[in-house]
């Protein structure tokens, strides 16, 4: 099934979303560019590009805070060693 992609978006990862305008309507929707599942929050269609470019920003946003969060200082991943040690004994 080949459509013209309209916009590309850059993740965190490797992959792309792609957007194009579903055949026989005039609204976007989203694809991975390898193909896959999209997640629940970028499913649907969408009625212009400032919505899509809304919609992926806020999900690259919200993966890159997710990253942020789990993402360990030095001086944490050293207590956390200590600490997994500790229970070790």
């Amino acid at each position: 099934m080949a459509h013209e992609i309209i916009r590309s978006y850059k993740t965190k990862g490797v992959k792309e979303i792609q957007t194009y305008i579903k055949p026989g309507t005039s609204h976007y929707v989203l694809q991975w560019s390898d193909g896959g599942q999209l997640p629940d929050i970028l499913t649907g269609l969408y009625t212009s590009l400032n919505t899509v470019d809304t919609a992926v920003f806020k999900y690259i946003n919200e993966q890159k805070e997710e990253a942020a969060k789990t993402k360990l200082t030095p001086k944490e991943k050293y207590y956390s060693k200590q600490e997994q040690k500790a229970q070790e004994i």
